[in-house]
Protein backbone atom coordinates (compact mmCIF):
# COMPACT_ATOMS: atom_id res chain seq x y z
CA UNK A 1 0.00 0.00 0.00
CA UNK A 2 1.58 3.51 -0.79
CA UNK A 3 2.22 5.97 1.77
CA UNK A 4 -0.43 8.33 -0.07
CA UNK A 5 -3.36 5.99 0.12
CA UNK A 6 -2.16 5.47 3.75
CA UNK A 7 -2.98 9.19 4.38
CA UNK A 8 -5.76 9.57 2.34
CA UNK A 9 -7.40 6.47 4.52
CA UNK A 10 -6.61 9.05 7.40
CA UNK A 11 -8.42 11.84 6.18
CA UNK A 12 -11.40 10.15 5.61
CA UNK A 13 -11.58 8.43 9.07
CA UNK A 14 -10.91 11.98 11.11
CA UNK A 15 -13.70 13.46 8.05
CA UNK A 16 -15.94 10.76 9.39
CA UNK A 17 -15.64 11.34 12.88
CA UNK A 18 -16.35 14.98 12.74
CA UNK A 19 -19.86 14.05 11.29
CA UNK A 20 -20.34 11.44 13.49
CA UNK A 21 -20.07 14.35 16.50
CA UNK A 22 -22.14 17.04 14.42
CA UNK A 23 -24.85 14.23 14.23
CA UNK A 24 -24.78 13.41 17.59
CA UNK A 25 -24.49 16.83 18.73
CA UNK A 26 -27.34 18.33 16.42
CA UNK A 27 -29.64 14.93 17.21
CA UNK A 28 -29.29 16.15 21.79
CA UNK A 29 -29.90 19.39 20.38
CA UNK A 30 -32.61 18.94 18.80
CA UNK A 31 -33.82 16.13 21.40
CA UNK A 32 -34.04 18.20 24.25
CA UNK A 33 -36.24 20.54 22.47
CA UNK A 34 -38.04 23.03 24.86
CA UNK A 35 -40.94 22.97 22.91
CA UNK A 36 -41.23 20.01 21.92
CA UNK A 37 -44.57 17.73 23.46
CA UNK A 38 -44.89 14.30 24.61
CA UNK A 39 -47.35 12.11 22.59
CA UNK A 40 -48.43 8.47 22.96
CA UNK A 41 -49.38 6.50 20.37
CA UNK A 42 -52.33 4.08 21.71
CA UNK A 43 -51.23 0.37 20.84
CA UNK A 44 -53.80 -2.49 20.95
CA UNK A 45 -51.34 -4.18 23.98
CA UNK A 46 -52.49 -2.65 27.61
CA UNK A 47 -49.03 -3.51 28.42
CA UNK A 48 -47.19 -0.40 29.57
CA UNK A 49 -43.96 -1.48 28.08
CA UNK A 50 -45.45 -1.62 24.71
CA UNK A 51 -46.54 1.91 24.63
CA UNK A 52 -44.87 4.48 22.16
CA UNK A 53 -43.18 7.67 22.77
CA UNK A 54 -42.81 10.56 20.26
CA UNK A 55 -41.32 13.98 20.71
CA UNK A 56 -43.19 16.16 17.90
CA UNK A 57 -41.23 18.38 15.85
CA UNK A 58 -41.93 22.50 16.57
CA UNK A 59 -43.73 22.77 13.24
CA UNK A 60 -46.34 20.05 14.42
CA UNK A 61 -47.63 20.23 17.76
CA UNK A 62 -45.34 23.04 19.52
CA UNK A 63 -47.88 26.29 18.22
CA UNK A 64 -50.74 24.20 18.19
CA UNK A 65 -50.72 23.19 21.87
CA UNK A 66 -51.40 25.59 23.99
CA UNK A 67 -48.85 25.32 27.30
CA UNK A 68 -50.49 27.04 30.29
CA UNK A 69 -48.80 28.83 32.83
CA UNK A 70 -50.23 30.28 36.02
CA UNK A 71 -50.20 33.89 34.50
CA UNK A 72 -53.51 34.60 31.96
CA UNK A 73 -52.43 33.63 28.38
CA UNK A 74 -54.23 34.58 25.21
CA UNK A 75 -55.50 31.19 23.17
CA UNK A 76 -54.13 31.99 19.50
CA UNK A 77 -56.75 29.87 17.02
CA UNK A 78 -55.84 26.47 16.60
CA UNK A 79 -54.33 25.76 19.23
CA UNK A 80 -55.12 22.42 21.39
CA UNK A 81 -56.41 23.32 24.82
CA UNK A 82 -55.46 21.16 27.39
CA UNK A 83 -58.32 20.01 30.02
CA UNK A 84 -58.80 21.21 33.52
CA UNK A 85 -58.01 24.92 32.59
CA UNK A 86 -59.23 28.30 34.14
CA UNK A 87 -60.87 30.12 31.05
CA UNK A 88 -62.48 33.36 30.31
CA UNK A 89 -63.20 35.49 27.78
CA UNK A 90 -61.23 39.10 27.69
CA UNK A 91 -63.64 41.56 26.91
CA UNK A 92 -61.46 44.14 26.37
CA UNK A 93 -59.28 42.31 23.78
CA UNK A 94 -62.58 40.00 22.65
CA UNK A 95 -59.82 36.75 22.87
CA UNK A 96 -59.62 33.79 24.71
CA UNK A 97 -57.28 33.15 28.24
CA UNK A 98 -56.54 30.48 30.18
CA UNK A 99 -54.15 29.75 33.07
CA UNK A 100 -53.42 26.78 35.46
CA UNK A 101 -56.14 26.14 38.06
CA UNK A 102 -55.04 26.55 41.54
CA UNK A 103 -53.33 24.00 42.78
CA UNK A 104 -52.56 22.17 39.69
CA UNK A 105 -49.34 19.92 39.46
CA UNK A 106 -48.84 21.12 35.39
CA UNK A 107 -49.23 17.98 34.02
CA UNK A 108 -51.96 18.52 31.67
CA UNK A 109 -53.05 16.57 29.01
CA UNK A 110 -54.62 17.19 25.23
CA UNK A 111 -56.14 15.53 22.43
CA UNK A 112 -56.09 16.82 18.59
CA UNK A 113 -57.53 14.23 16.11
CA UNK A 114 -56.28 11.08 16.70
CA UNK A 115 -53.53 12.16 18.67
CA UNK A 116 -53.31 12.47 22.72
CA UNK A 117 -50.57 13.93 24.25
CA UNK A 118 -49.35 15.85 27.32
CA UNK A 119 -47.31 18.88 27.97
CA UNK A 120 -45.29 19.34 31.58
CA UNK A 121 -46.18 23.23 32.17
CA UNK A 122 -43.77 23.44 35.14
CA UNK A 123 -40.89 22.35 33.10
CA UNK A 124 -40.55 22.16 29.69
CA UNK A 125 -38.00 19.20 29.82
CA UNK A 126 -39.31 15.51 30.82
CA UNK A 127 -36.86 13.47 33.50
CA UNK A 128 -36.85 9.58 32.65
CA UNK A 129 -38.77 9.04 35.83
CA UNK A 130 -41.71 12.00 34.80
CA UNK A 131 -42.22 10.01 31.60
CA UNK A 132 -42.56 6.31 33.15
CA UNK A 133 -44.96 8.20 35.89
CA UNK A 134 -46.64 10.26 33.34
CA UNK A 135 -47.22 7.57 31.00
CA UNK A 136 -48.95 4.91 33.58
CA UNK A 137 -50.97 8.23 34.34
CA UNK A 138 -51.80 9.14 30.56
CA UNK A 139 -52.61 5.04 30.17
CA UNK A 140 -55.09 5.53 33.35
CA UNK A 141 -56.98 8.71 32.25
CA UNK A 142 -57.15 7.20 28.30
CA UNK A 143 -58.90 10.66 27.13
CA UNK A 144 -61.45 10.67 25.30
CA UNK A 145 -61.44 6.64 25.10
CA UNK A 146 -63.62 5.10 22.39
CA UNK A 147 -66.49 3.06 24.31
CA UNK A 148 -65.77 -0.15 22.79
CA UNK A 149 -62.85 -0.14 24.49
CA UNK A 150 -63.29 0.61 27.63
CA UNK A 151 -63.35 -2.60 29.53
CA UNK A 152 -62.16 -1.12 32.79
CA UNK A 153 -64.87 1.67 32.55
CA UNK A 154 -67.56 -1.14 32.09
CA UNK A 155 -66.29 -3.32 34.82
CA UNK A 156 -66.52 0.28 37.17
CA UNK A 157 -69.61 0.19 35.88
CA UNK A 158 -71.10 -3.26 36.86
CA UNK A 159 -69.66 -2.73 40.53
CA UNK A 160 -71.44 0.74 40.57
CA UNK A 161 -74.76 -0.46 39.35
CA UNK A 162 -77.06 -3.57 39.66
CA UNK A 163 -78.57 -5.73 37.03
CA UNK A 164 -82.42 -6.32 37.63
CA UNK A 165 -82.09 -9.89 38.34
CA UNK A 166 -79.40 -9.33 41.03
CA UNK A 167 -81.76 -6.40 42.30
CA UNK A 168 -84.94 -8.75 42.08
CA UNK A 169 -82.38 -11.07 44.42
CA UNK A 170 -81.06 -8.62 46.68
CA UNK A 171 -85.03 -7.45 47.62
CA UNK A 172 -86.09 -11.02 47.32
CA UNK A 173 -84.21 -11.52 50.29
CA UNK A 174 -85.86 -8.48 52.00
CA UNK A 175 -88.77 -10.39 51.56
CA UNK A 176 -90.02 -7.82 48.28
CA UNK A 177 -90.93 -8.54 45.05
CA UNK A 178 -89.98 -6.43 42.25
CA UNK A 179 -92.55 -6.93 39.77
CA UNK A 180 -93.55 -5.24 36.32
CA UNK A 181 -97.61 -4.14 35.58
CA UNK A 182 -98.82 -6.96 33.84
CA UNK A 183 -97.58 -9.10 36.45
CA UNK A 184 -99.42 -7.16 39.04
CA UNK A 185 -102.08 -6.88 36.38
CA UNK A 186 -102.32 -10.44 36.74
CA UNK A 187 -102.20 -10.86 40.02
CA UNK A 188 -104.74 -8.48 41.18
CA UNK A 189 -107.02 -9.93 38.74
CA UNK A 190 -106.61 -13.80 40.01
CA UNK A 191 -107.80 -11.80 43.38
CA UNK A 192 -110.17 -10.46 42.01
CA UNK A 193 -112.06 -13.99 40.45
CA UNK A 194 -111.55 -15.13 43.55
CA UNK A 195 -114.99 -16.47 45.46
CA UNK A 196 -114.39 -15.91 48.70
CA UNK A 197 -112.92 -12.47 48.41
CA UNK A 198 -113.48 -9.68 51.43
CA UNK A 199 -115.50 -6.71 50.31
CA UNK A 200 -112.65 -4.62 51.71
CA UNK A 201 -110.40 -6.54 49.94
CA UNK A 202 -112.52 -6.47 46.51
CA UNK A 203 -112.85 -2.66 46.64
CA UNK A 204 -108.80 -2.87 47.12
CA UNK A 205 -108.41 -4.35 44.70
CA UNK A 206 -110.69 -2.36 42.51
CA UNK A 207 -108.71 1.15 43.19
CA UNK A 208 -105.13 -0.81 42.90
CA UNK A 209 -106.39 -1.18 38.69
CA UNK A 210 -107.96 1.76 38.52
CA UNK A 211 -104.46 3.36 39.27
CA UNK A 212 -102.62 0.99 37.20
CA UNK A 213 -105.23 0.94 33.97
CA UNK A 214 -104.58 5.15 33.40
CA UNK A 215 -102.26 4.10 31.38
CA UNK A 216 -103.46 2.47 27.72
CA UNK A 217 -101.20 -0.35 27.51
CA UNK A 218 -101.85 -1.67 30.91
CA UNK A 219 -105.75 -1.39 30.28
CA UNK A 220 -105.52 -3.33 27.08
CA UNK A 221 -103.32 -5.91 28.32
CA UNK A 222 -105.98 -5.97 30.92
CA UNK A 223 -108.68 -6.10 28.66
CA UNK A 224 -106.89 -9.17 26.50
CA UNK A 225 -107.14 -10.70 30.22
CA UNK A 226 -110.93 -11.00 29.99
CA UNK A 227 -110.73 -8.68 33.12
CA UNK A 228 -113.81 -6.41 31.14
CA UNK A 229 -115.83 -9.38 31.64
CA UNK A 230 -115.35 -9.70 35.05
CA UNK A 231 -116.04 -6.16 35.70
CA UNK A 232 -118.97 -6.53 33.80
CA UNK A 233 -120.62 -9.18 36.78
CA UNK A 234 -120.10 -6.73 38.94
CA UNK A 235 -122.25 -4.31 37.36
CA UNK A 236 -125.27 -5.78 38.86
CA UNK A 237 -123.75 -6.35 42.87
CA UNK A 238 -126.10 -5.41 45.37
CA UNK A 239 -123.06 -3.30 47.05
CA UNK A 240 -123.30 0.61 45.84
CA UNK A 241 -120.04 0.71 46.46
CA UNK A 242 -118.45 -2.36 44.14
CA UNK A 243 -121.05 -0.62 41.50
CA UNK A 244 -119.47 2.42 41.79
CA UNK A 245 -115.86 1.38 41.80
CA UNK A 246 -116.45 -0.86 39.09
CA UNK A 247 -117.59 1.87 36.90
CA UNK A 248 -115.38 4.29 38.26
CA UNK A 249 -112.50 1.50 36.61
CA UNK A 250 -114.01 0.82 33.51
CA UNK A 251 -114.33 4.39 32.89
CA UNK A 252 -110.50 5.04 33.21
CA UNK A 253 -109.58 1.56 30.96
CA UNK A 254 -112.01 2.85 28.35
CA UNK A 255 -110.36 6.54 28.06
CA UNK A 256 -109.10 7.29 24.42
CA UNK A 257 -108.75 4.19 24.57
CA UNK A 258 -109.94 2.61 20.76
CA UNK A 259 -108.74 -1.52 21.78
CA UNK A 260 -110.42 -1.20 24.82
CA UNK A 261 -113.50 0.46 23.15
CA UNK A 262 -113.86 -2.00 20.86
CA UNK A 263 -113.43 -4.75 23.68
CA UNK A 264 -116.37 -3.13 25.75
CA UNK A 265 -118.55 -3.53 22.68
CA UNK A 266 -118.04 -6.65 22.32
CA UNK A 267 -118.77 -7.69 26.07
CA UNK A 268 -122.06 -5.54 26.48
CA UNK A 269 -120.75 -2.56 28.41
CA UNK A 270 -123.17 -0.55 26.82
CA UNK A 271 -126.59 -1.90 27.43
CA UNK A 272 -125.19 -2.90 31.06
CA UNK A 273 -124.10 1.55 31.13
CA UNK A 274 -127.75 2.23 29.77
CA UNK A 275 -129.64 -0.05 31.46
CA UNK A 276 -127.74 1.75 35.08
CA UNK A 277 -128.11 5.03 33.88
CA UNK A 278 -132.20 4.28 33.96
CA UNK A 279 -132.06 2.47 37.20
CA UNK A 280 -129.38 3.52 39.39
CA UNK A 281 -130.58 5.52 42.71
CA UNK A 282 -126.92 6.79 43.66
CA UNK A 283 -126.22 9.79 42.45
CA UNK A 284 -122.55 9.08 42.95
CA UNK A 285 -122.66 5.75 40.95
CA UNK A 286 -125.29 7.73 37.94
CA UNK A 287 -122.65 10.13 37.96
CA UNK A 288 -119.46 7.80 37.90
CA UNK A 289 -121.96 5.84 34.87
CA UNK A 290 -121.82 8.88 32.58
CA UNK A 291 -118.62 9.33 33.26
CA UNK A 292 -118.13 5.60 31.68
CA UNK A 293 -120.66 6.35 29.62
CA UNK A 294 -118.56 9.45 28.00
CA UNK A 295 -115.33 7.19 28.24
CA UNK A 296 -116.80 4.55 25.92
CA UNK A 297 -118.39 6.70 23.09
CA UNK A 298 -115.96 9.91 22.58
CA UNK A 299 -114.28 9.65 18.69
CA UNK A 300 -116.00 5.94 18.44
CA UNK A 301 -118.95 6.74 16.18
CA UNK A 302 -119.54 2.87 16.44
CA UNK A 303 -120.80 3.03 19.49
CA UNK A 304 -122.42 6.66 19.29
CA UNK A 305 -124.62 5.02 16.87
CA UNK A 306 -125.14 1.68 18.87
CA UNK A 307 -125.80 3.97 21.68
CA UNK A 308 -128.64 5.98 19.96
CA UNK A 309 -130.37 2.67 18.66
CA UNK A 310 -130.52 1.42 22.04
CA UNK A 311 -132.40 4.57 22.98
CA UNK A 312 -129.81 6.52 24.57
CA UNK A 313 -131.14 9.88 24.24
CA UNK A 314 -134.59 9.19 25.78
CA UNK A 315 -132.71 7.79 28.55
CA UNK A 316 -130.51 10.59 29.17
CA UNK A 317 -133.19 12.95 29.05
CA UNK A 318 -134.98 11.22 31.88
CA UNK A 319 -132.41 12.05 34.36
CA UNK A 320 -133.66 15.81 33.54
CA UNK A 321 -136.80 14.89 35.63
CA UNK A 322 -134.21 14.72 38.64
CA UNK A 323 -132.92 17.79 40.67
CA UNK A 324 -129.70 17.39 40.23
CA UNK A 325 -128.32 20.38 37.73
CA UNK A 326 -124.87 18.88 38.17
CA UNK A 327 -125.92 15.68 36.60
CA UNK A 328 -127.87 18.04 33.38
CA UNK A 329 -124.49 19.75 32.90
CA UNK A 330 -122.90 16.47 33.04
CA UNK A 331 -125.28 15.30 30.34
CA UNK A 332 -125.55 18.92 28.23
CA UNK A 333 -121.52 18.31 27.84
CA UNK A 334 -121.19 14.99 26.63
CA UNK A 335 -124.00 15.61 24.07
CA UNK A 336 -122.32 19.25 22.80
CA UNK A 337 -118.73 16.88 22.40
CA UNK A 338 -120.50 14.88 19.95
CA UNK A 339 -122.16 17.20 18.14
CA UNK A 340 -118.70 18.97 17.88
CA UNK A 341 -117.17 15.92 16.68
CA UNK A 342 -119.68 15.73 14.10
CA UNK A 343 -118.66 18.89 13.07
CA UNK A 344 -115.29 18.64 13.14
CA UNK A 345 -115.59 15.23 10.90
CA UNK A 346 -118.00 16.95 8.47
CA UNK A 347 -115.14 19.75 7.71
CA UNK A 348 -112.43 17.58 7.34
CA UNK A 349 -114.44 14.85 5.14
CA UNK A 350 -113.15 16.54 1.69
CA UNK A 351 -109.47 15.37 2.66
CA UNK A 352 -107.81 13.11 0.71
CA UNK A 353 -106.97 10.95 3.91
CA UNK A 354 -108.35 7.84 4.23
CA UNK A 355 -108.78 7.41 7.44
CA UNK A 356 -110.81 11.01 7.65
CA UNK A 357 -112.74 9.85 4.98
CA UNK A 358 -113.88 6.90 6.67
CA UNK A 359 -114.50 8.58 10.04
CA UNK A 360 -116.89 11.46 8.15
CA UNK A 361 -118.88 8.50 6.11
CA UNK A 362 -119.59 7.07 9.83
CA UNK A 363 -120.34 10.45 11.38
CA UNK A 364 -122.96 10.95 8.52
CA UNK A 365 -125.09 7.67 9.64
CA UNK A 366 -125.29 9.40 13.33
CA UNK A 367 -128.67 11.50 12.87
CA UNK A 368 -128.08 12.70 16.40
CA UNK A 369 -128.40 16.74 15.60
CA UNK A 370 -132.05 15.56 14.43
CA UNK A 371 -133.47 13.24 17.30
CA UNK A 372 -132.41 16.18 19.81
CA UNK A 373 -134.62 18.46 18.22
CA UNK A 374 -137.19 15.84 17.90
CA UNK A 375 -137.08 15.30 21.63
CA UNK A 376 -137.17 18.20 22.51
CA UNK A 377 -133.66 19.03 24.22
CA UNK A 378 -133.75 22.57 23.07
CA UNK A 379 -136.06 23.60 25.63
CA UNK A 380 -133.71 22.02 28.73
CA UNK A 381 -130.69 24.69 28.09
CA UNK A 382 -132.38 28.14 28.79
CA UNK A 383 -133.57 26.89 32.18
CA UNK A 384 -130.43 25.74 33.30
CA UNK A 385 -128.82 29.14 32.74
CA UNK A 386 -129.87 30.07 36.26
CA UNK A 387 -127.40 27.95 37.34
CA UNK A 388 -124.76 30.11 40.01
CA UNK A 389 -122.08 27.79 39.41
CA UNK A 390 -119.83 29.75 36.45
CA UNK A 391 -118.32 26.73 35.11
CA UNK A 392 -121.06 24.99 34.93
CA UNK A 393 -122.78 27.96 33.22
CA UNK A 394 -120.22 28.32 30.52
CA UNK A 395 -120.70 24.63 29.59
CA UNK A 396 -124.48 25.28 29.07
CA UNK A 397 -123.63 28.66 26.72
CA UNK A 398 -121.23 26.75 25.15
CA UNK A 399 -124.21 23.64 24.02
CA UNK A 400 -126.18 26.64 22.78
CA UNK A 401 -123.73 28.12 20.59
CA UNK A 402 -123.64 24.75 18.87
CA UNK A 403 -127.49 24.45 19.10
CA UNK A 404 -128.04 28.20 18.00
CA UNK A 405 -129.23 27.59 14.39
CA UNK A 406 -131.24 24.40 15.60
CA UNK A 407 -132.75 25.78 18.43
CA UNK A 408 -133.14 29.59 17.55
CA UNK A 409 -137.06 29.66 18.16
CA UNK A 410 -136.74 28.22 21.97
CA UNK A 411 -133.53 30.05 22.68
CA UNK A 412 -134.50 33.73 21.93
CA UNK A 413 -137.27 32.87 25.27
CA UNK A 414 -133.76 33.12 27.30
CA UNK A 415 -132.67 36.38 25.65
CA UNK A 416 -133.15 38.05 28.74
CA UNK A 417 -131.34 36.30 30.82
CA UNK A 418 -128.41 36.28 28.32
CA UNK A 419 -128.03 39.65 28.36
CA UNK A 420 -128.27 40.47 32.47
CA UNK A 421 -125.34 37.48 32.40
CA UNK A 422 -123.37 39.69 29.76
CA UNK A 423 -123.92 42.56 32.34
CA UNK A 424 -122.81 40.53 35.65
CA UNK A 425 -119.14 39.14 33.21
CA UNK A 426 -118.83 42.80 31.95
CA UNK A 427 -118.67 43.94 35.33
CA UNK A 428 -116.84 41.32 36.96
CA UNK A 429 -114.22 41.49 33.78
CA UNK A 430 -113.89 45.30 34.54
CA UNK A 431 -112.97 44.58 38.24
CA UNK A 432 -110.55 41.65 37.48
CA UNK A 433 -108.26 43.86 34.59
CA UNK A 434 -105.46 41.19 35.77
CA UNK A 435 -107.15 37.42 34.41
CA UNK A 436 -109.21 37.32 30.98
CA UNK A 437 -111.42 34.79 32.25
CA UNK A 438 -114.11 36.88 32.82
CA UNK A 439 -113.61 38.86 29.85
CA UNK A 440 -113.38 35.56 28.18
CA UNK A 441 -116.93 34.71 29.67
CA UNK A 442 -118.31 37.96 28.32
CA UNK A 443 -117.01 37.74 24.66
CA UNK A 444 -118.62 34.19 24.58
CA UNK A 445 -122.00 35.11 25.56
CA UNK A 446 -121.73 38.37 23.60
CA UNK A 447 -120.95 36.30 20.46
CA UNK A 448 -124.45 33.81 21.38
CA UNK A 449 -126.01 37.19 20.89
CA UNK A 450 -125.32 37.98 17.86
CA UNK A 451 -125.85 34.74 16.50
CA UNK A 452 -129.59 34.27 17.85
CA UNK A 453 -129.95 38.05 16.46
CA UNK A 454 -128.67 37.17 13.45
CA UNK A 455 -130.06 33.98 12.98
CA UNK A 456 -133.44 36.18 13.80
CA UNK A 457 -132.97 38.43 10.88
CA UNK A 458 -132.54 36.00 8.37
CA UNK A 459 -136.01 34.21 9.60
CA UNK A 460 -137.67 37.82 9.31
CA UNK A 461 -136.29 38.24 5.98
CA UNK A 462 -136.95 34.91 4.73
CA UNK A 463 -140.75 35.85 6.14
CA UNK A 464 -140.58 39.36 4.15
CA UNK A 465 -140.27 37.34 0.90
CA UNK A 466 -143.01 34.44 1.37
Amino acid sequence: MSLGRVKTMQYFNILSLILFCLSCYWLVVHTDNPNGALTVVNTDDEDLSDATIEVEEENLDSKNVFYPTNEWQTIKPGQTIPRGLHIRLNLKTGQKEAKLMEGDDGMKYWKHGNKQGMVNTDRKLFTKEELKKALKSFKATKIDQDPTLSLGKEKQDKQKFRTMDELKEVLKDMNMDVKTDLQVIRGLLDKYRHMNVKLEDKLSILEDLEYYLHQIDNAVNFADMGGMEDLVKDLNASDSQIRSEVVLVLGTALQSNPKVQVKAIDSGVIQHLMRMVAVETSHTVQSRVLYALSSLVRHFPYAQKRFLELGGLTTLKNLFQKPSDKLKVKIVTLLNDLLLEQHYAEKHGDVKEKHQKEKYLQYKKIPLLEILKEQGWCEFLPDLLQISDLDSREKVINAMKTLVTTCRQTFVSAHKSLQEIKSEYEALSEKDTDDSYYRDLFHSVDRLLKNLNMVGNEHSSNKDEL
